[in-house]
């Protein structure tokens, strides 16, 4: 079995955010609100699962993979509190969660950081949040 669990990681992050009534009651489509591209015309609030950064992270006996993932959040709503909401929602859902990652054992998940932005626009809110992933191949 392969260490990458790129593809993986992301379908259970994806199935997380997706079935955590939380998450999806601040979207606008529900679980249809989190993607890993965006359609034109989708909208607003939606989150997106964006770039990843990974390392081997092996031991003498196992292959894994160390992954750095971005999530963005995206909002029009005036003023920054829904943005927040979003992002407050996915960290409960996958900071140290236990979810399954097909074909490979899940290690740990742990959230970085995030920054909340407006974008030059002047209406959109954008919201970015960093979590490590950590994972060993079965």
């Amino acid at each position: 079995m392969t260490a990458d669990s790129q593809l993986e990681v992301q379908s259970a992050v994806i199935s997380a955010l997706q079935a955590d009534s939380t998450v999806v009651g601040l979207l606008a489509q529900g679980a249809s609100s989190v993607l890993d591209h965006v359609p034109q015309s989708t909208p607003y609030p939606y989150v997106v699962v964006g770039e990843a950064t990974t390392a081997p992270f092996d031991s003498k006996t196992e292959d894994g993979m160390d992954q750095t993932i971005t999530l963005h959040a995206w909002s029009t709503f005036n003023g920054m509190s829904e943005i927040k909401e979003i992002m407050a929602a996915v960290v409960e859902v996958l900071d140290r969660a236990n979810i399954s990652v097909t074909g490979h054992d899940l290690i740990d998940i742990s959230f970085l950081s995030s920054e909340a932005k407006l974008e030059e626009d002047g209406v959109t809110r954008h919201g970015i949040q960093k979590f490590r992933v950590l994972t060993e191949a079965v």
